[in-house]
């Protein structure tokens, strides 16, 4: 338990006296919404772990993209690998499993980011933009992957299966377009960061720790759902007509 707040200090260290006290209360206040009765269903124990094997392969995308454009870096410190403890954030776990627990159809999530040494691109610039844009696409991935193995059991009378891999679905499409949008530290802001040079580049990277604050506003007064609802059920329908060929 000791080494748990440690790695809470530590991951949250750079964050704003506001925006610690924006997580306190978003906590506070999930926790204060919990459904028991979820609590203790299978399929709540199913979207856990499919919660932290996406975040696990999200950050997986990044290392793998990172090394193969010739930085080293995530091998390094041994974040090449399948093992959650090595990944896992511990306010980006807890938040989304929170959400779960509470019955929230919108869960957002992040693992602790892939160290990244940007001198160590061979393609410089161009491998920036592969590495912001690999754990989106590795959500999206998971979602092709879900979509096709739901279309071949979808007669299966096997309903946590098929609970399975339809949050496996939805849980991704969620994190690969949370993702991509151009909030600091949030992908979409690396990916746009790739593109700038100067002072533009560096306010990207200034504004990091105010993400968290940024987030929880936007969730707060629905504006979240408001720009992730359109593409989410574009996505969806098109999944639907494809599971339904």
């Amino acid at each position: 338990m000791g080494n748990f707040f440690q790695e809470f200090k530590d991951a949250n260290k750079n964050m704003t006296p506001l925006s610690k006290l924006a997580l306190i209360g978003a906590f506070i206040f999930l926790f204060l919404r919990l459904n028991l009765e979820r609590v203790f269903q299978i399929n709540t124990g199913v979207e856990i772990i499919i919660l932290i094997f996406s975040l696990v392969l999200h950050e997986l995308g990044h290392g793998f993209m990172a090394y193969f454009c010739g930085d080293q870096t995530a091998k390094i410190y041994g974040r090449l690998s399948l093992n959650p403890l090595k990944h896992l954030d511990p306010v980006g776990t807890l938040f989304p499993i929170l959400m779960i627990l509470i019955g929230s159809p919108m869960v957002i999530g992040w693992a602790k980011p892939v160290p990244v040494n940007y001198r160590g691109f061979k393609n410089g610039r161009v491998g920036e933009f592969l590495v912001a844009i690999s754990g989106a696409l590795m959500n999206f991935i998971l979602v092709i992957i879900g979509a096709i193995l739901f279309r071949e059991f979808r007669f299966s009378s096997d309903f946590i299966l098929l609970n399975g891999l339809e949050y496996l679905i939805t849980i991704n499409i969620i994190l690969g377009i949370f993702n991509l949008l151009p909030i600091p530290p949030l992908d979409g802001s690396r990916v746009i960061g790739s593109f700038l040079s100067g002072r533009n580049r560096e306010v990207i990277f200034d504004y990091d720790r105010f993400g968290i604050l940024i987030v929880i506003f936007l969730g707060y007064f629905g504006i979240l759902n408001k720009i992730l609802g359109p593409i989410y059920i574009t996505l969806i329908n098109l999944i639907n007509y494809y599971i339904a060929m």
